[in-house]
């Protein structure tokens, strides 16, 4: 019996430094993440700054100075309209366009997270790069075809990035994630399957639904719901744009519950999306977002778009902002009034 302890006080010290190594790496990829996330934005923080020699990001309007809420983590959300392999080019060469421009804002101190979708046909100044990768000249076009003229699907991110932040008054922008349309079904899958109410008729590559109907959605059904769209009705984007974010809305939730039972769930997905992802979201960013947004909430009030309207110049529709409701939104989501009001003038 005493040998039998010994053994046993033994494996129970291991197990015990087993586990407390664990929780001691869990906690060390979870600070490490934090860190990364504040201290590395793809879009600089100095970019965002009214005036000169200052790395303060702030904005002024109607008198007053506001500075930038750096308790806010913004992450890029792209769809890229193709089958193939996220690095490997189309036909035409390009790295594909951006059907799906989505803003994810995290806020882990006060539990809160918001949602801005910005139209595919959104007019921006787009980079317009040679086939060597130099800077053309800026084009005033659909932010979509940013995304084109990347080489790499990393240099596309970082394009996308930097015409976000600058559409939403150079907002910093600190990590950034792409996917095909072959992940979609992979992440739907993932959580089982997503439910929801057909808000448009939906005649799809892989099922056709009908509007006000209740269904669930499996593998490329959810693909088929929150891609097709009739090209010959006008506005049919921001149709799709409408299902996209009720797609949104009730994954989160049923994410959410899936991870509560499986916290390694998105480490595994991460894994398994490699090629048909591009993001710079590392191990140890997930290790500290994770736990943070379980217990966060979204809902409609959670979720925004880019105010403006739609136009049909030529044969392809141009979404144009509308600059003073954008800068309200912006300051209203992102953005905090400072202890002073002096200012040196609005911001442009």
């Amino acid at each position: 019996m005493g040998k039998v302890k010994k053994v046993l006080f033994i494996i129970f010290f291991v197990l015990l430094a087993l586990i407390i190594g664990i929780i001691g790496v869990f906690f060390y990829l979870r600070a490490k993440g934090e860190r990364a996330l504040k201290e590395n934005p793809v879009t600089a923080y100095s970019d965002s700054s009214e005036g000169s020699g200052t790395t303060e990001p702030y904005i002024t309007y109607k008198g007053k100075k506001y500075v930038y809420n750096d308790d806010i983590i913004n992450i890029l959300c792209l769809g890229i309209d193709k089958d193939l392999p996220i690095e490997e080019k189309r036909a035409s060469g390009s790295e594909g366009l951006a059907d799906a421009v989505v803003l994810i804002s995290i806020n882990p101190e006060d539990g809160s997270i918001g949602v801005l979708g910005i139209p595919r046909d959104t007019v921006v100044p787009v980079k317009v790069l040679d086939t060597d990768g130099n800077f053309v000249r800026d084009e005033n076009v659909q932010i979509t075809l940013q995304y084109a003229y990347g080489r790499t699907a990393e240099q596309s991110c970082e394009l996308m990035s930097s015409a976000v932040s600058n559409l939403l008054y150079r907002l910093p922008i600190h990590r950034y994630c792409s996917i095909n349309f072959q992940a979609v079904p992979v992440l739907n899958d993932a959580v089982g399957g997503v439910e929801v109410e057909v808000l448009e008729d939906i005649d799809g590559k892989h099922c056709k639904l009908e509007a006000g109907t209740t269904v669930h959605l499996d593998g490329y059904e959810a693909l088929d719901y929150i891609q097709d769209r009739d090209t010959s009705v006008s506005k049919s984007s921001m149709g799709r744009m409408e299902r996209q974010k009720q797609y949104m809305m009730n994954y989160f939730a049923r994410a959410k519950e899936v991870i509560v039972g499986d916290p390694g769930l998105p480490i595994s997905v991460y894994k398994e999306l490699e090629g048909n992802m591009c993001t710079n979201i590392t191990v140890e960013d997930l290790a500290y977002l994770v736990p943070e947004v379980i217990g966060i909430s979204l809902d409609g009030n959670s979720i925004a778009e880019i105010p403006g309207e739609v136009t049909q110049p030529d044969e392809n529709e141009e979404f144009h902002v509308d600059e003073e409701a954008l800068k309200e939104l912006v300051i209203e989501r992102f953005y905090k009034e400072a202890e002073t009001t002096e200012t040196e003038g609005d911001a442009n």
